[in-house]
């Protein structure tokens, strides 16, 4: 499922790719992935013959403004995707909603197994939709101080696993990237919040702004990651690139979990 980094990369595509270029036509080809009561024919009369002014990420949402004063918000849940295809290029698979822009371009929404969304809101606001409102801080954003963290950690009796993941603490992370940044902190995935030492809360901190930031340099690519990285070796044959002990699988609040039993406490 794409997470926060995932979400930046495609965020920045949309930026370089699709902002003040007059959208002339929308396409709808699957309306199942239509949310909030938005139909075909409000995307196109609210649309069509307007621009994406900005793209924003919040936590694992992208949410376009428009010069219609409309939001646009794309959720990619399982298996989503933007593709940016230039004038005269192939049409990629699994394309559900495509937005054509006066030059021949077209920014194509793809999802293959419609967990998603696509949806307008009649707002300039995003904060006042109801999917966004419930997010918690963004892990990245200077304001999310390690105090703000340490009184979310604090105040709750879970698994660090599943608070990473938790949308309504901090937004943007999933299953992927909570165990990295449990793996690079050294902490068990499964350690609950109560019993870390501020010291492990702090490493917890560190690494999960750190890990994010290197995902979204190398483009949320599972593929050229460091070695000393979790993400390359986390399946049922890994081995721990830091002492060579194979990995362990855990469900942890009914999700799958890698971790090293060695090094990480």
């Amino acid at each position: 499922m794409p997470e926060l980094p995932d979400v930046e990369v495609r965020r920045r595509l949309i930026q370089e790719t699709s902002l003040n270029k007059e959208i002339k036509k929308v396409s709808v080809l699957e309306k199942r992935i239509l949310g909030n009561e938005t139909t075909p024919s409000i995307l196109s009369r609210e649309l069509c013959g307007s621009i994406f002014l900005s793209a924003n990420r919040r936590g694992k949402y992208l949410l376009l403004s428009t010069s219609k004063k409309n939001t646009l918000l794309l959720h990619l849940g399982m298996t989503g995707d933007i593709i940016f295809v230039k004038k005269g290029e192939e049409k990629p698979k699994w394309s559900r909603v495509e937005f054509y822009f006066a030059n021949g371009s077209c920014l194509h929404y793809t999802n293959m197994r419609l967990i998603g969304k696509v949806a307008l809101f009649k707002t300039t606001n995003p904060s006042s939709i109801p999917d966004i409102a419930k997010l918690g801080p963004e892990p990245l954003e200077r304001s999310f101080t390690f105090k703000k963290f340490e009184k979310i950690v604090k105040s709750h009796s879970t698994t660090i696993h599943q608070l990473l993941m938790e949308q309504e603490l901090i937004a943007g992370i999933g299953n992927i990237y909570s165990d990295e940044i449990a793996f690079q902190a050294g902490v068990r995935p499964d350690k609950n919040t109560k019993s870390l030492t501020e010291e492990e809360i702090r490493q917890v901190y560190k690494k999960m702004k750190w890990v994010l930031r290197v995902a979204i340099e190398l483009g949320a690519e599972l593929d050229p990651y460091p070695r000393r990285f979790l993400i390359p070796n986390r399946d049922r044959k890994g081995l721990c690139p830091r002492d060579s002990n194979k990995i362990m699988k855990k469900t942890i609040g009914g999700r799958s979990s890698y971790f090293c039993p060695l090094c990480q406490k």
